[in-house]
Protein backbone atom coordinates (compact mmCIF):
# COMPACT_ATOMS: atom_id res chain seq x y z
CA UNK A 1 0.00 0.00 0.00
CA UNK A 2 1.24 3.48 -0.89
CA UNK A 3 0.30 6.46 1.27
CA UNK A 4 0.64 9.83 -0.46
CA UNK A 5 0.35 13.04 1.50
CA UNK A 6 0.21 16.64 0.38
CA UNK A 7 2.53 18.95 2.28
CA UNK A 8 1.06 22.46 2.56
CA UNK A 9 -2.17 22.50 4.54
CA UNK A 10 -2.28 18.73 4.95
CA UNK A 11 0.85 17.56 6.77
CA UNK A 12 1.88 21.04 7.86
CA UNK A 13 0.11 24.37 8.17
CA UNK A 14 2.65 26.33 6.16
CA UNK A 15 0.33 29.20 5.23
CA UNK A 16 1.90 31.68 7.69
CA UNK A 17 5.46 30.86 6.57
CA UNK A 18 4.62 30.86 2.86
CA UNK A 19 2.64 34.09 3.16
CA UNK A 20 5.41 35.78 5.17
CA UNK A 21 8.16 34.72 2.77
CA UNK A 22 6.14 35.71 -0.31
CA UNK A 23 5.19 39.00 1.37
CA UNK A 24 8.86 39.76 2.10
CA UNK A 25 9.89 38.87 -1.46
CA UNK A 26 7.05 40.90 -3.00
CA UNK A 27 7.75 43.91 -0.78
CA UNK A 28 11.32 43.98 -2.07
CA UNK A 29 9.75 44.63 -5.50
CA UNK A 30 7.12 47.08 -4.16
CA UNK A 31 4.17 44.64 -4.26
CA UNK A 32 2.07 43.42 -1.32
CA UNK A 33 0.08 40.41 -0.16
CA UNK A 34 -1.83 39.90 3.08
CA UNK A 35 -1.91 36.64 5.02
CA UNK A 36 -5.68 36.49 4.48
CA UNK A 37 -5.38 36.91 0.71
CA UNK A 38 -2.60 34.33 0.55
CA UNK A 39 -4.63 31.78 2.55
CA UNK A 40 -7.77 32.34 0.47
CA UNK A 41 -6.33 32.72 -3.02
CA UNK A 42 -2.80 31.34 -3.19
CA UNK A 43 -2.39 28.38 -0.84
CA UNK A 44 -2.28 25.08 -2.72
CA UNK A 45 -1.82 26.77 -6.08
CA UNK A 46 1.26 27.06 -8.24
CA UNK A 47 3.19 30.31 -7.99
CA UNK A 48 3.04 30.92 -11.74
CA UNK A 49 -0.74 31.29 -11.40
CA UNK A 50 -1.12 33.31 -8.21
CA UNK A 51 1.87 35.66 -8.39
CA UNK A 52 0.80 37.38 -11.63
CA UNK A 53 -2.32 39.04 -10.15
CA UNK A 54 -0.29 40.13 -7.12
CA UNK A 55 2.25 41.72 -9.45
CA UNK A 56 -0.18 43.83 -11.44
CA UNK A 57 -1.58 41.14 -13.72
CA UNK A 58 1.03 40.95 -16.47
CA UNK A 59 4.59 40.86 -15.14
CA UNK A 60 7.35 39.37 -17.25
CA UNK A 61 8.27 35.76 -16.53
CA UNK A 62 11.69 36.81 -15.21
CA UNK A 63 10.08 39.00 -12.52
CA UNK A 64 7.76 36.17 -11.44
CA UNK A 65 10.73 33.81 -11.19
CA UNK A 66 12.76 36.43 -9.31
CA UNK A 67 10.00 36.77 -6.67
CA UNK A 68 9.65 32.99 -6.39
CA UNK A 69 13.42 32.47 -6.09
CA UNK A 70 13.63 35.14 -3.41
CA UNK A 71 10.69 33.56 -1.54
CA UNK A 72 12.57 30.24 -1.50
CA UNK A 73 15.64 31.97 -0.07
CA UNK A 74 13.59 33.65 2.68
CA UNK A 75 11.40 30.65 3.59
CA UNK A 76 13.75 29.14 6.18
CA UNK A 77 13.55 32.39 8.18
CA UNK A 78 9.86 31.67 8.85
CA UNK A 79 9.85 27.94 9.67
CA UNK A 80 8.97 28.62 13.30
CA UNK A 81 5.58 29.87 12.05
CA UNK A 82 4.71 26.41 10.63
CA UNK A 83 2.37 24.20 12.64
CA UNK A 84 2.48 20.40 12.24
CA UNK A 85 -0.50 18.11 11.83
CA UNK A 86 0.68 15.84 14.65
CA UNK A 87 -2.21 13.38 14.27
CA UNK A 88 -1.40 12.78 10.60
CA UNK A 89 2.30 12.51 11.40
CA UNK A 90 1.54 9.73 13.89
CA UNK A 91 -0.60 7.92 11.32
CA UNK A 92 2.25 8.14 8.81
CA UNK A 93 4.83 6.88 11.33
CA UNK A 94 2.59 3.91 12.10
CA UNK A 95 2.00 3.20 8.41
CA UNK A 96 5.73 3.35 7.65
CA UNK A 97 6.55 1.11 10.65
CA UNK A 98 4.12 -1.50 9.35
CA UNK A 99 5.77 -1.62 5.92
CA UNK A 100 3.78 0.87 3.86
CA UNK A 101 5.52 3.15 1.38
CA UNK A 102 5.09 6.89 1.87
CA UNK A 103 5.33 9.72 -0.65
CA UNK A 104 4.97 13.46 -0.22
CA UNK A 105 3.42 15.17 -3.27
CA UNK A 106 3.47 18.96 -3.29
CA UNK A 107 3.30 21.88 -5.70
CA UNK A 108 6.00 23.52 -3.60
CA UNK A 109 9.68 23.72 -4.41
CA UNK A 110 12.10 20.92 -3.62
CA UNK A 111 14.22 23.34 -1.56
CA UNK A 112 11.38 24.52 0.68
CA UNK A 113 9.72 21.10 0.97
CA UNK A 114 13.00 19.54 2.09
CA UNK A 115 13.70 22.38 4.53
CA UNK A 116 10.35 22.16 6.28
CA UNK A 117 10.26 18.35 6.39
CA UNK A 118 13.75 18.32 7.92
CA UNK A 119 12.78 21.09 10.35
CA UNK A 120 10.05 18.81 11.73
CA UNK A 121 12.16 15.65 11.59
CA UNK A 122 9.87 13.82 9.18
CA UNK A 123 11.89 13.88 5.93
CA UNK A 124 13.06 10.31 6.57
CA UNK A 125 9.46 9.04 6.55
CA UNK A 126 9.14 9.53 2.80
CA UNK A 127 10.64 7.19 0.26
CA UNK A 128 9.79 9.76 -2.40
CA UNK A 129 9.11 13.48 -2.51
CA UNK A 130 7.47 14.80 -5.67
CA UNK A 131 7.58 18.59 -5.96
CA UNK A 132 6.34 21.11 -8.46
CA UNK A 133 9.76 20.90 -10.10
CA UNK A 134 9.33 17.18 -10.79
CA UNK A 135 6.18 17.40 -12.91
CA UNK A 136 5.18 19.07 -16.15
CA UNK A 137 1.57 19.58 -15.09
CA UNK A 138 0.67 21.02 -11.69
CA UNK A 139 -2.29 20.12 -9.53
CA UNK A 140 -5.21 19.84 -10.33
CA UNK A 141 -3.55 17.48 -12.81
CA UNK A 142 -2.85 14.12 -11.12
CA UNK A 143 0.66 13.79 -12.60
CA UNK A 144 2.44 14.07 -9.22
CA UNK A 145 0.33 11.32 -7.67
CA UNK A 146 0.66 9.15 -10.76
CA UNK A 147 4.46 9.55 -10.64
CA UNK A 148 4.46 8.37 -7.03
CA UNK A 149 2.36 5.31 -7.93
CA UNK A 150 4.65 4.49 -10.86
CA UNK A 151 7.76 4.88 -8.68
CA UNK A 152 6.43 2.39 -6.13
CA UNK A 153 4.87 0.14 -8.81
CA UNK A 154 1.37 0.30 -7.34
CA UNK A 155 -2.08 0.85 -8.79
CA UNK A 156 -4.59 3.48 -7.72
CA UNK A 157 -6.46 0.72 -5.86
CA UNK A 158 -3.32 0.24 -3.74
CA UNK A 159 -2.95 3.96 -2.96
CA UNK A 160 -4.39 6.31 -0.34
CA UNK A 161 -4.00 10.09 -0.65
CA UNK A 162 -4.36 12.74 2.06
CA UNK A 163 -5.17 16.21 0.68
CA UNK A 164 -6.73 19.48 1.82
CA UNK A 165 -7.18 22.06 -0.97
CA UNK A 166 -9.72 22.04 -3.77
CA UNK A 167 -6.97 21.87 -6.38
CA UNK A 168 -5.21 19.04 -4.54
CA UNK A 169 -8.42 17.09 -3.97
CA UNK A 170 -9.21 17.36 -7.67
CA UNK A 171 -5.77 15.96 -8.53
CA UNK A 172 -6.07 13.17 -5.96
CA UNK A 173 -9.50 12.10 -7.19
CA UNK A 174 -8.36 12.19 -10.83
CA UNK A 175 -5.55 9.75 -9.94
CA UNK A 176 -8.13 7.07 -9.12
CA UNK A 177 -6.78 6.47 -5.61
CA UNK A 178 -8.74 6.49 -2.36
CA UNK A 179 -8.78 10.07 -1.11
CA UNK A 180 -9.03 11.42 2.43
CA UNK A 181 -9.79 15.10 2.91
CA UNK A 182 -7.86 16.78 5.71
CA UNK A 183 -9.73 19.61 7.40
CA UNK A 184 -8.31 22.32 9.61
CA UNK A 185 -6.09 20.93 12.35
Amino acid sequence: MLICVDLDGTLLDTVPANAASYRAALEEMDFTVTDEYYAASCNGGHYTRFLRPLMGGDPCDADVERVHDRKKELYSDFLDMVRPNTALMEILRTMQATGHDLACVTTGSKQNATEVLEHFGVRKLFGLIVTGEDVEKQKPDPEGYCKAMAYFHVTPAETMIFEDSGIGLEAAKASGATVFRVEQF
